[in-house]
């Protein structure tokens, strides 16, 4: 008998947390819309980072930006976990190297840091979350300033490795936060 379509149990195991990541992806952002008035500006619901410092980023994010663990996974090759904050998910995954980046001029303590953010997360207030987080030690790389066009205030600081994240407040034509500030 041929063996051509049989799936080993770690490849079955691997679909299947897979396909539970994209169901958390699907339900989380739909549960948090129910609770809170969807926002006019339109932004991405996740993305996907890669550390060699595992732990020490899962606690970075969470002590930091305020994202809650939803589950995390161990695998041959690392291990890889699931957070979310405001319905915007993270997924963490464990390398043991992280691949060669050409160097940015703006990185700071001899780190490289990514050119262009890697997670855009929107806050109700730019200046007092940068604040908030240069008072718990973060690199700040961006200090608070508005977009040319006039609808964002923005800011960028680095977590606990080389990922750049930019903080944005939604700001409308008459200066109106649409966030609550």
């Amino acid at each position: 008998m041929k063996r051509c379509c049989s799936l080993s149990t770690r490849s079955l195991r691997s679909i299947l947390a897979s396909l539970g990541l994209i169901l958390a992806a699907a339900v989380i952002p739909s549960l948090s819309s129910v609770q809170a008035q969807p926002s006019p500006v339109s932004r991405p619901s996740s993305t996907s980072i890669r550390t060699p410092d595992f732990d020490e980023t899962l606690s970075w994010y969470q002590d930091k930006l305020g994202f809650r663990l939803i589950g995390s996974e161990n695998f041959v090759q690392g291990r890889r976990a699931v957070l979310e904050r405001s319905g915007f998910l993270l997924e963490v995954t464990e390398v043991d190297h992280l691949l060669q980046q050409d160097q940015d001029p703006g990185a700071t303590g001899d780190v490289a840091v990514t050119r262009l953010p890697v997670i855009s997360l929107l806050v109700p207030d730019v200046d007092k979350e940068v604040s908030r987080l240069r008072k718990a030690g973060v690199d700040i790389l961006q200090a608070p300033e508005d977009e040319l066009d006039g609808r964002f205030r923005t800011a960028q600081v680095r977590d606990n490795g080389r990922h750049r994240i930019e903080l944005r407040e939604p700001i409308d034509e008459s200066g109106f936060n649409a966030m609550g500030r």
